[in-house]
C-alpha cells in the first residue's frame, strides 16, 4: 500500500487489529433523503452480508447482500425476497417512492462501507493513487484517488479520500449512483473509538459543486453512529 493510505490505517486503528476482525454491530440513526431511527446494522468486515434490525417494523428484520435482500419476521417468517436488487432502482432515483428493500440496500451499502474504510482499501483488487492535495477549512488534506472493483457495491466506481495530517478521513468525494449519479460529498466528523478502532460518529452528506464547494445548510444524508462493537 502507499504511505497515505498506510498513514490512514494506522490512523483508524491499525491493520493488526482490524485482521482480529470479522464482525461488525453498530447502532445506527439517519436522517435525510430516507429516515431510519435507532436500527441495529449487524455484518461481516470481509464480506458484503449485512442484517438491519427492526426493519421495516418492529418485530421484523432485513437482510442484505449485493445479489439478494429479505424481509422476515423475527420469528423466521419470510415476508419478501429480491434477486438483484440493483434492477429495482432503474429509473427510480427518487428516495420518495423506494419501497422498503430499496430503503433497505441503500443503508446497508452506504454503512458497510463507511465502517470497514479505510481498511478494505488495502485488498489487491482496489487502485489507489494519491493526487493533488485538497485546501480546505484552513487546512490542506492528503487525497486518495480510490477504484473500487466490480465484485464491490459502493455509491461508484472511484471515490476521493480526503485524509488530515492525522491521517484520519475529514472528506470524501464521489457519486451517488442509486441517485442517478448527482455528485456528493461526504464529511464524517466526531471520531470515537471502539474497540480500538476510530469510527467517525457523524457523517453529513451534501450535494457537490461544480467548483468542489457545497452548501452547508442543506444536508442530503445525515448518518449518525451511537456504538459500534466489533468481534
Amino acid at each position: 500500500m502507499n504511505d497515505l493510505l498506510a498513514l490512514a490505517v494506522d490512523a483508524h486503528g491499525g491493520l493488526p487489529r482490524w485482521q482480529e476482525l470479522s464482525r461488525f454491530r453498530a447502532s445506527v440513526s439517519v436522517t435525510g433523503i430516507v429516515q431510519l431511527d435507532a436500527v441495529t446494522v449487524e455484518g461481516e468486515t470481509r464480506e458484503q452480508r449485512v442484517l438491519l434490525s427492526p426493519f421495516p417494523l418492529p418485530g421484523w428484520y432485513g437482510t442484505w447482500e449485493p445479489h439478494r435482500q429479505t424481509l422476515s419476521t423475527t420469528s423466521g417468517v419470510p415476508t419478501a425476497e429480491r434477486r438483484e436488487p440493483l434492477v429495482a432502482f432503474a429509473g427510480r432515483t427518487d428516495p420518495s417512492r423506494w419501497d422498503d428493500l430499496q430503503v433497505a440496500y441503500f443503508v446497508a451499502l452506504s454503512v458497510w462501507n463507511y465502517l470497514v474504510t479505510p481498511f478494505v482499501l488495502v485488498r489487491s483488487d482496489f487502485l489507489t493513487e494519491e493526487i493533488s492535495p485538497w485546501p480546505e477549512e484552513g487546512q490542506t488534506w492528503r487525497r486518495l484517488l480510490v477504484t473500487y472493483p466490480d465484485s464491490v457495491a459502493a455509491h461508484c466506481r472511484q471515490q476521493i479520500y480526503c485524509f488530515d495530517d492525522a491521517g484520519l478521513l475529514r472528506r470524501l468525494d464521489y457519486t451517488m449512483d442509486l441517485l442517478g449519479g448527482g455528485p456528493a460529498v461526504q464529511y464524517p466528523a466526531a471520531y470515537r473509538a471502539f474497540d480500538g478502532i476510530q469510527v467517525p460518529t457523524r457523517r453529513l452528506v451534501h450535494v457537490r459543486n461544480p467548483d468542489g464547494g457545497i452548501d452547508r445548510q442543506a444536508v442530503a444524508v445525515a448518518i449518525e453512529v451511537e456504538a459500534v462493537a466489533w468481534s
